[in-house]
């Protein structure tokens, strides 16, 4: 039987870094002006626009998630990429309205092009963590050596 300074401990999940909390932290930052700003007023004119916002609201909690740092890339990258199709799926809804103020069709590009930033940055972000993290595992000996044993299976 094996002494337990023999087994390896399980991999952990790699957390977001700290630049993807606050890029995060920026996305709530901007969904909450824009709900108050464009949600609201839009609420407020035809409230059944509130549950077309509703996967919208789900994502601001999970992006709360992702401030707070709590939980691992993979997560992270599929709330960034339902994040970018709500973005879109929003820029299709306001499209639709009957008659936007200016101060209305101002305030979406903003907030559409800050969106579009945030999480163009925090999934290029990721992706280059992951890269480097896969380049670090190739340069580890042990990982050559796991490698080069799968291969004579």
């Amino acid at each position: 039987m094996p002494h337990s300074h023999h087994l390896h401990p399980l991999p952990s999940i790699p957390k977001i870094s700290r630049l993807g909390r606050v890029l995060a932290a920026a996305q709530v930052l901007k969904e909450t002006l824009s709900i108050v700003f464009l949600g609201l007023p839009l609420v407020q004119e035809q409230p059944l626009v509130l549950l077309s916002a509703l996967p919208g609201l789900t994502l601001y909690l999970l992006h709360w998630q992702l401030a707070l740092g709590r939980v691992g890339r993979v997560f992270a990258a599929v709330v960034w990429l339902l994040t970018l199709l709500d973005e879109l799926w929003g820029l299709l809804l306001f499209k639709e309205l009957e008659a936007p103020t200016r101060g209305q069709i101002r305030m979406l590009h903003w907030s559409y092009f800050l969106g579009l930033g945030i999480i163009l940055l925090a999934l290029a972000e990721l992706a280059w963590r992951w890269q480097r993290n896969k380049a670090r595992a190739r340069r580890n000996v042990h990982h050559q050596a796991i490698l080069a044993a799968r291969q004579r299976r």
